[in-house]
């Protein structure tokens, strides 16, 4: 009997260890299950708790990406509720733990608008009538904070985990929990075109100088902490930064006709390529022409060429970025890899090259700085005149 229970407890034990270890190890799944009379087909990425879902209806299909920490469970997905209502089919999911971590989904023409942005009575009663669904999640209350009399911050909306850094003409301000401002500068400088927000890091050239520099100030925007790159051969301000790899940023010196890799890690700046052996970058590496880098060819991490017929296409994952022009302003929508047909309306903006992405969130300017979270919609971030109307001054986000 003593054995018996031994072996027993031994078994148990193993199987439990078996199964921390599987846990640790589960990077994600792809599954398919049925919800009332739809079909869903779920994809995890362990990685930032990420969501995918491909819903099929007898018709329609939707798209739908959430970030909730399920414990890499699988099935999420317990109900759906659904309507026809002027030509809308509205959907909305319920997550385990009778949770609503989406608003109302409503497809007409293979676009998806959420209920929050839709001007339809009709859709509003039968998301109203949805047990636990609350409009008011969908609200922007975010309470504005002068800082300064250019700067005003919506504190309450500051996303957790989420840095934020803003340019200003002696070095940044630092926006989290608190509110902070680093000088770099003795002086004011107006305009820094060799800069550039990497991660946790904004790095720029060293202003104080007059035609050319040997050094890079380097700030981690989480501490305020602030570092120095310096480079054995002196640099011309009229260089460029080319874009950003991995962990390593990319500058052009057009008067020296060199191309150099700077490293944050190793904290040094070393020669990558001569004028005959130039480098871009866009997705993979290819030759680079002197003309072209002269002309001044910025890298293009999220290039795709397999959607046509927008003003600008982004590929962030497995997610498509669409920007469509209408008057003064871009429309953008976003579309899974799997599915591109259906898209959803996201937000409108008028500065598609300043957008940033990180892993929950998209920023972007439309007279004020906004972001857009997966969860909650679109919330006011802060209004600062001089990055409204200064496009030499920018704007960086980290998310930890």
């Amino acid at each position: 009997m003593k054995f018996l229970f031994k072996t027993l407890f031994i078994l148990i034990i193993t199987f439990l260890i078996l199964k921390v270890v599987l846990y640790i190890f589960d990077t994600g799944h792809t599954i398919t299950y049925n919800v009332g009379n739809f079909n869903v087909e779920e994809n995890f990425k362990a990685d930032g708790d990420n969501y995918n879902f491909l819903i099929k209806g007898e018709k329609n299909s939707f798209n739908l990406e959430i970030n909730q920490n399920y414990f890499k469970a699988s099935k999420v997905i317990t109900k759906i509720y659904n309507k026809k209502i002027d030509g809308y089919e509205c959907i909305l999911p319920i997550f385990k733990g009778h949770k609503i971590l989406t608003d109302v989904m409503c497809l007409k023409n293979n676009t998806i608008t959420y209920v929050h942005d839709l001007n339809n009575e009709k859709i509003k009663e039968f998301a109203n009538s949805i047990k636990g669904y609350d409009p008011n999640i969908y609200k922007d209350k975010g309470e504005k904070t002068d800082v300064s009399t250019t700067l005003s911050v919506y504190e309450n909306n500051v996303l957790e985990n989420n840095y934020i850094a803003i340019e200003n003409y002696r070095g940044l301000e630092l926006i989290n929990s608190k509110i902070s401002s680093i000088n770099i500068f003795e002086n004011d400088i107006y305009k820094k075109p060799i800069s550039i927000f990497l991660d946790k890091y904004y790095v720029v050239a060293d202003y104080s100088e007059e035609y050319s520099f040997k050094k890079f100030y380097v700030i981690n925007i989480i501490n305020g902490k602030k570092t120095e790159i310096r480079s054995y051969d002196d640099i011309s301000f009229d260089s460029y930064i080319m874009g950003c790899v991995d962990d390593d940023i990319y500058l052009f010196d057009k008067d020296a006709q060199i191309q150099y890799k700077i490293s944050i890690k190793n904290e040094s700046v070393e020669k990558y390529a001569d004028k005959d052996n130039l480098k871009y970058y866009n997705g993979k590496w290819e030759s680079l022409s002197l003309m072209d880098a002269i002309n001044g060819k910025y890298f293009n991490n999220y290039y795709t060429n397999k959607i046509k017929g927008y003003d600008k296409v982004d590929k962030v994952g497995d997610t498509y970025y669409l920007y469509k022009k209408n008057k003064n302003k871009y429309e953008v929508y976003k579309s899974n890899v799997n599915n591109a047909k259906i898209k959803t309306y996201l937000f409108n903006t008028t500065n598609p090259e300043s957008v940033i992405y990180t892993k929950n969130a998209i920023y972007y300017r439309n007279g004020t700085t906004y972001y857009y979270n997966y969860n909650n919609g679109n919330r006011k971030l802060l209004k600062d005149t001089e990055l409204e109307f200064n496009n030499d001054i920018t704007l960086g986000v980290y998310e930890k």
